[in-house]
């Protein structure tokens, strides 16, 4: 992508050109253009812009030399190396490095520019007859689609690097086979969910609680601060989230989008048991670090240390109250907050609402999850009206 800098009277356009065959920066191209003085600012921001793409298009035209002899698996070794690691979280590389296993014995020896759409349409059809070698089952279809994005990611940023002029595995997949409805618990799941709750823990059970009054997910849960919480307004600001990758100390980073920086709300008992958890915080706060709680602190912190929980510690944690409380062990952590959402929707809530609180970037993406819950409504708002009309 050209940027355009201001010099005086005139503008600057700067194109990057990527690398080179070794891994090496390629000198930026640059070109000065003078809009002309009639333009509005208006158009002479649309004259700069379309001034800035017809350059990026003859430089990369004319200055690109494609190393012809550069095999997928040499490449991918470069991008991890140098591309990755600058715009990727770790999480993110270690679930692409698993990801990489799975394409290198198929096709890391092919020349990059030789590779072609039927060479990843074969990959995924092979891919479909392999079996996990933890559960011996097939790969899902889910495993199979990482594959793919994590290939049009690689190949995306080889044709940024000059290595390719396309990118050959774009469309190339399809899904296969009916998606798996998400996990949803019905109403009265729930509420034996939350009465179990009430036997555990206090800890455990606001945390749990948070989950399904907010419908946010495990690690925004856990990177959650007392200042995150506005009492007066009943409402919790949530702009973190916390990772685990294995090897790894923990992560606490932004939240997994720009629109996952949102705000929630929660009811009067919810703010009670969450005032109730605090004055615990207090206390154990007080008596094992001798110090007052801050509002710095995270509201699920590690015993004695100023970091938050793990989301895994919360995941095991799930699985023995479910167990205990003889609630259906097909349930997750995730679960709780498909629930939130197929509740919002069963109540009437508009579907751009429920992108906002579950922190979609898209309200399409809700939409995508949770065609089914819509389905119901649509269904009972098509009944009522006909109801209504006697038809």
């Amino acid at each position: 992508m050209a940027s355009i800098r201001k010099r005086g009277d005139s503008y600057l356009i700067i194109v990057s050109m990527g690398y080179d065959y070794n891994g090496n920066r390629r000198k930026a191209q640059q070109k000065t253009v003078h809009p002309p003085a009639s333009l509005t600012p208006k158009q002479k921001e649309k004259w700069l812009n379309e001034q800035a793409v017809l350059f990026e298009m003859a430089c990369k035209k004319a200055g690109q030399q494609v190393n012809t002899g550069i095999t997928l698996a040499q490449y991918i070794e470069l991008w991890l190396q140098e591309v990755a690691p600058n715009k990727l979280a770790k999480s993110t590389i270690t679930r692409e490095k698993q990801d990489i296993a799975r394409i290198l014995p198929h096709l890391g020896n092919s020349k990059l520019t030789k590779l072609r759409p039927e060479h990843f349409r074969k990959l995924y059809a092979d891919l479909r007859k392999e079996k996990n070698t933890v559960t011996g089952k097939p790969l899902s279809e889910n495993t199979v689609a990482g594959v793919h994005a994590c290939l049009c990611g690689i190949l995306s940023d080889a044709m940024e690097g000059g290595f390719l002029d396309h990118n050959p595995a774009w469309r190339t997949y399809r899904y296969t086979g009916k998606k798996k409805d998400k996990i949803i618990t019905d109403e009265d799941t729930v509420q034996k969910l939350v009465t179990a709750l009430e036997q555990e823990s206090i800890k455990y059970e606001t945390y749990f609680k948070l989950v399904i009054a907010t419908g946010m997910r495990r690690g925004e849960c856990c990177g959650l601060k007392w200042s995150d919480v506005d009492w007066q307004e009943r409402s919790i600001h949530i702009q973190r989230n916390v990772v685990k990758v294995t090897g790894e100390d923990i992560i606490v980073k932004d939240t997994k989008t720009s629109s996952g920086d949102r705000y929630v709300y929660f009811s009067a008992e919810m703010e009670s048991l969450l005032r109730e958890y605090r004055r615990e915080c207090e206390w154990e706060t007080e008596a094992h670090d001798e110090r007052s709680l801050a509002e710095d602190d995270y509201v699920f912190r590690r015993h004695g240390q100023p970091l938050p929980m793990t989301p895994t510690t919360f995941t095991w944690r799930f699985k023995l109250i479910l167990k205990k409380h003889g609630l259906p062990e097909k349930l997750n952590v995730h679960s709780l907050r498909h629930t939130n959402a197929s509740l919002l929707i069963a109540n009437g809530t508009d579907v751009a609402t429920v992108a906002g609180l579950l922190g979609h970037s898209q309200p399409s993406t809700t939409l995508d999850i949770y065609t089914h819950a819509f389905d119901k409504n649509k269904k009972a708002a098509s009944a009522a009206l006909h109801d209504g009309l006697e038809i």
